[in-house]
């Protein structure tokens, strides 16, 4: 946390990123009657009035949540451009008055803190080092938090073979694209990101050669894109009557059974369903994973975001949105391999309507 004193007034803030799903808390301490707080990001702003006597404590995550827009998030991440600043990470500017019985202004606090599309569990670290898999017959971006100027350096192993990629705004959440552009190394990488003091290994990157399955992305529990090709089981398909409605045959037109036929049939009670729906479930499954990996791939089972790959159009990855079928996933700490099984719901399939 941060701490600022104006007349007697402290505020104390977030000076790590906000992780809009987690409390985002600011807190006034000092002789006040009210406090009022103008959040603004982008070209949108909120203002809001709280009763405070002697201060207290704002959470602010709803006003955070409201500026990331979920139809956007991926619009634009092509996984070709070298980098790209993520949707999934924004800078809010606050301003807090702390107010006196009359309105008058005790003090003014002028703040910024860089807010994340996700939350933390219990013992999460959120820029610890991650492995990562790189199906290379696939699009895939890396996410990296940046909170300060400074470089992404994509190497080898063994140090050599080094591509660097600037990133252009700080602080951010920058997407780095892995393509065969950047494909100078024989089997593992690292991306590590120079600034601060120190270099930090953010991810260990392998490489796999599969093509055949399902490409999913989703967005993680700290807001970041992931990706995996899963392996496909044999489809459900379900069709039902939509709204129920029955139309029986025209009496106008009735066939009395004389021997010609009206094309409505003879018998009063036929008729035709007026629509129907279809669903189809596909199964999912990736063998023998470890516990992290499990952990990771956990996340696409409660992520708003999901999205399926279609293909290339004129070399630029298509997806369509797709969501994941809620249900109980068990994970048996005991063993150090299991397999992560899980249901794809795909789009509604268009049908015929009388």
């Amino acid at each position: 946390m941060a701490t600022t004193t104006i007349n007697g007034i402290r505020l104390d803030y977030p000076n790590d990123p906000c992780m809009i799903f987690n409390p985002c808390l600011f807190t006034l301490t000092g002789t006040m009657a009210r406090t009022k707080v103008y959040v603004q990001s982008g070209g949108d702003q909120y203002i809001a009035t709280y009763n405070t006597p002697n201060g207290g404590t704002l959470d602010l995550r709803q006003f955070m949540q409201s500026f990331f827009d979920g139809l956007k998030m991926g619009k634009d991440l092509d996984g070709i451009s070298d980098i790209r600043t993520s949707e999934l990470g924004k800078t809010v500017n606050l301003t807090i008055f702390a107010l006196g019985s009359d309105n008058a202004t005790l003090a003014q606090f002028n703040v910024s803190v860089f807010a994340i599309w996700g939350g933390l569990a219990v013992g999460d670290n959120y820029a610890g080092l991650r492995d990562i898999i790189w199906f290379k017959n696939y699009p895939l971006t890396v996410g990296i938090f940046a909170p300060a100027a400074g470089t992404v350096i994509i190497a080898g192993r063994d140090g050599e073979d080094q591509e660097t990629v600037i990133i252009p705004t700080v602080p951010a959440v920058v997407n780095v694209a892995v393509n065969t552009a950047l494909d100078n190394f024989v089997i593992d990488r690292s991306f590590m990101r120079q600034g601060y003091t120190v270099t930090v290994n953010e991810y260990n990157v392998k490489t796999d050669d599969h093509n055949e399955g399902i490409y999913l992305r989703w967005v993680d529990r700290h807001g970041f894109w992931r990706y995996w090709l899963f392996k496909a089981g044999d489809q459900t398909r379900q069709a039902a009557s939509r709204f129920g409605a029955f139309y029986r045959n025209d009496y106008s037109n009735y066939d009395s059974g004389n021997g010609v036929n009206s094309g409505n049939g003879w018998q009063g009670d036929a008729g035709r369903r007026q629509s129907y729906t279809r669903n189809d479930i596909q199964p999912l499954c990736v063998p023998l994973v470890d516990q992290q990996t499990f952990d990771m791939l956990q996340d696409i089972t409660t992520s708003p975001c999901v999205n399926m790959f279609l293909g290339y159009a004129s070399q630029v990855p298509k997806w369509t949105a797709v969501t994941i079928e809620p249900g109980q996933y068990t994970k048996d700490v005991k063993k150090p391999e299991q397999d992560f099984i899980c249901n794809l719901v795909l789009p509604e399939i268009p049908v015929q309507t009388l």
